[in-house]
Parts: structure tokens; sequence; C-alpha cells
């Protein structure tokens, strides 16, 4: 029965693409994902299977952690599917988009379920490649700028994947390595990883097309990008760095650093942005930037990368339900214009901000307590950061729901039916904290979310002046613009040179 539901959880998203063109294949996008989110429920933590005729040798399997991203992804790609068949009713390029749906969603499962080398790369290449054609799904000027710029990226990051891998196997002699045959990577090929699974995570530096794709792709789209795709840089870090086995400082400090910057700049890079969907990519900057951070520091301490990584496992799971809800919320408030549905979408943005009582006052707990006190040298940095990015995260929220206000007009009726999915998933939003027997304490994680609230108000009632300076300072993309400039710069230096060399040649 195991065996079978794996296998079925990969082969069912593919064998949907023979649907497609038929009525019938928007309902079945949604089924596609049902195989999978049955697996995370019913099969055995440890369970895996081998498939020697598959590749060079094929392994499946769910240890806890996968089971747990098994479970959160396959929820949000069928929630999103189900928005995306009542949304996109009317789009000409509806079946070219479920097409590349669901080879993203066939992607993600495969990389989760696979536990050889061959398999996870297949799945993270075919991933990567169909997210493309849901950026440039709209085929504006600006879908296709992002488009270009996530392809280079997602490219670089797949070619650094297989020569990491590469590598990976031909030092440990295997295409399942476990992390005690990991130890010993050499500098090449930890670099290489931290590089492909850097610009997946969106780190910063590295997060260029993150706030440029968010907003280009559709809706449905942007919620499996920010929510499940992302989060498999983890797994992937996860998988194939030797955490528990092997202390490496210096990789484990370059991950700390980088995350506490993504942590604390998502703050100056997304307030002053206009667009909705641009102040969640970079909310999914900061968010991404506290875990990263958590991992650098398993990597330092391998005593405590257990308890951190099952922090950083939850936690990821939180931040992706929560952030498809508030992309998926963006979708029916600005389809609808309905003042209900601003109401219920400031629910998930609470959550993410750290509301006592929901996933996020829980994920932000678990995580502060795998990593504090474990190392008097590194844990003073969580002591700060979590806090600092519970506020940057629930300033971010504000700005956003100030410019989704703007959206709903009083007149306009809650649609119940086309909003069903969504309400769906804030309801496991909603009901997951019950879970748990122990909760945070309300005082500790509301005080981040009070400021954020003062100061929204302070700002936009006494000071509306200063907001509307800021606004549009930064553009989405921040680094891209001058590193433009300058690459255009570069080749025109270049042509020139070549037309005067010419010249010279030619007058000689």
């Amino acid at each position: 029965m195991s065996s079978a539901l794996l296998i079925l959880a990969l082969l069912t998203p593919l064998l949907t693409l023979v649907f497609v063109f038929t009525r019938i294949g928007g309902p079945l996008t949604v089924v596609a994902a049902l195989p999978a989110l049955a697996a995370a429920i019913a099969v055995p933590a440890g369970t895996s299977i081998d498939i020697p005729w598959l590749l060079l040798g094929t392994r499946l399997g769910l240890d806890a952690n996968a089971g747990i991203f098994l479970l959160f992804t396959s929820l949000l790609w069928m929630v999103a599917a189900a928005h995306a068949a009542s949304q996109l009713q009317v789009d000409v390029n509806a079946v070219r988009f479920r097409i590349f749906y669901l080879l993203a969603m066939s992607g993600n499962f495969i990389l989760v379920l696979g536990q050889d080398l061959i398999s996870f790369y297949l799945g993270f290449a075919l991933m990567g490649l169909a997210a493309y054609g849901l950026v440039v799904h709209d085929g504006t000027p600006l879908a296709r700028r992002a488009g270009r710029i996530y392809l280079v990226m997602t490219l670089v990051a797949e070619f650094a994947l297989l020569f990491a891998f590469v590598m990976m196997y031909w030092r440990t002699g295997t295409l399942s390595p476990n992390h005690a045959q990991l130890i010993g990577a050499g500098m090449l090929e930890l670099g290489l990883l931290m590089l492909a699974f850097g610009i997946k995570a969106g780190v910063i530096g590295l997060h260029l097309w993150l706030p440029l794709a968010h907003p280009a792709a559709p809706v449905p789209a942007s919620a499996v990008l920010s929510g499940a795709m992302i989060k498999t840089a983890l797994i992937g870090w996860m998988r194939y760095l030797p955490f528990g086995h092997e202390s490496l400082p210096e990789w484990g400090l370059l991950l700390l650093i980088a995350g506490a910057a993504g942590a604390l700049l998502a703050l100056p890079l997304g307030l002053p942005q206009t667009n909705p969907k641009v102040v969640l990519a970079y909310s999914s900057v900061g968010k991404m930037g506290s875990m990263v951070c958590a991992l650098g520091l398993a990597l330092i301490e391998p005593s405590a990368a257990p308890a951190i990584i099952a922090a950083v496992t939850l936690f990821a799971a939180h931040h992706g339900l929560t952030k498809g809800a508030l992309f998926l919320g963006f979708g029916v408030v600005k389809s609808s214009s309905s003042p209900w549905a601003f109401s219920l979408l400031v629910f998930p943005a609470l959550a993410l901000a750290g509301l006592p009582f929901t996933t996020g006052a829980l994920a932000k707990e678990f995580l502060s307590l795998s990593v504090l006190g474990v190392a008097e040298k590194w844990s003073w940095v969580f002591f700060w950061l979590l806090p600092i990015a519970a506020l940057s995260t629930a300033l971010l929220m504000a700005r956003f729901l100030y410019l989704m206000s703007g959206l709903a007009e009083r007149k306009s009726s809650f649609p119940l039916l086309p909003a069903l999915p969504w309400l769906g998933l804030l309801t496991v939003i909603l009901l997951t904290p019950l879970a748990y027997d122990g909760l945070p304490s309300p005082v500790k994680n509301s005080w981040p979310i009070a400021i954020a609230a003062a100061t929204a108000i302070l700002v936009t009632r006494a000071r509306p002046a200063l907001l509307t300076s800021l606004v549009g300072r930064i553009p989405p993309g921040d680094l891209i613009v001058p590193l433009s400039n300058l690459t255009a710069r570069l080749v025109a230096a270049y042509r020139l040179s070549r037309g005067r060399l010419r010249a010279a040649n030619e007058a000689g």
C-alpha cells in the first residue's frame, strides 16, 4: 500500500497531462495532488522503495521531514489548482497554464520523494524549468522580463547542482549517500550546493528573480512559487549537507550572515513597494532568511542540528501555507473587491506576523527554542534576530493590507463559491494550533504586531508625506536595475572596442 501511494504520488500529475485538453482538465489538475497528500498522511516515516530498473536505480521514500514537506506542499498545490480552475475559466491560455502547472507539481513531488541524486536533480530541474512557463504566462513585457531573469538564475542553479552531485557521487561512490557519507566534501562541492539552493531559496544577493517572478505570475502560480517551490532549497540543504555529523563553521557562518541579512533587509526593500504581490515576495525573502540563518547555526553546531532541522521544517510548513493563503487571498480580493474578503485576508497576514494562538506564534516558538541556548557564541544572533524579523514581517503585512484596502469596495458581495479553496486553506491554518497542547505566551508574541500597528497608524494618519516620499524609491528586484545598467554599459563598451579594432585593422 505504501509503495503504491508513493508511486501514484509521482505519476498522477504526469498522467493528468493526457486530459488537460478536455473539459475535465481543470478538475483533474486539482485531483492530481491528492495521492501525494494521501501518501504524506498514510505512509509511515522511514518507508522507502527501490526501483533498480528506473534510470540508474531510483529510491523513493519519506523520512519525517520529507513527510511534512510533502504534506503542506501537496495541500497547497491542490488548493491553488482549485483556485485556478475557478479563476482562469475565461483565460484562453488555461490549457497551457495547466501543462506547466502539472509539470512543476510533478517536479516538486519527485524532488521531495526522490532519495537518490538523479531523481532529486530530475525533480529540481523539471520544477524549475516548468515554473518558467508559469512566470511568463500572461505574456506582458514585465512577465517576459521576469521570465528571462528567472530562467537565467534557474539554469545557473541547475548547472551548479549538477556539478555538485557529480562530485558527490565521485567522492562517495553511491547515488543515495547518507549524512555520514557526506562528511569530507570539498570547498567546490559545498560552494556549488550553497549557490544552487541559495538561488532557489532567494537568499539575499541571489534573490533578484523572486520579487519579479511573483508579481508576474498568475495568482495560483505565485502561491506555489512562494509557498512550495522555494522551500525545496531547504530540503536540498537538509539532505545533502552533513548535518549532525560534521561541523562546517565557515559555511555555517556564511548561511548565518546571509540569512540574517535577508531577514533584516526585507523591510527596507519591501516597504516602499506599490504592488502587494511584490511586498509578499520581499516578505518571503525575510522569512526564508530566518530559516537559512537557523540552518547555518546547525552547520556550526552538529549537536543542535536535529532540533533545528525539525523546527525549520515546521516553520517552512507554516510559512508555505500562510503565504499561499495570502497570495490566493490577493486574487479573491482583487477579483471580487469584497470588503468581507479583505477582512478574512487580515487573518493570514496576522498569522504570518506571529499573532498569538496562530501557526506563526507556534513556528516562531519552536524555532526560538531550538536555537536559543544551544551555542552561547551564536545564539545571541537569534535573541535579537527573531524579534526584529517578527517586527519586520508585521510592518510588511501592514503595508500589504494598506495596499489591499484600496481594492475592496463596500458595495461588493462576497464570492462564496470561487473563494471556497481559499476558505478551506484558511480553515486549516486556523485549526492547526489546536493540535498542540502548550501554546506560547500571548504577551511574548504580541508586541511586534502592536508596535507595527501603532507605527502604521502613526505614519498613515500623522505623517502620510513620510510614507509617500519612500514609495517607489526601490524598484522590484532592487539590485537588478544597476546590474542591468552595468551589463548594458559593458556590452556597449565591448562593441565599441571591437568596432575600433576592426576599423584599425581595415585601415592597416
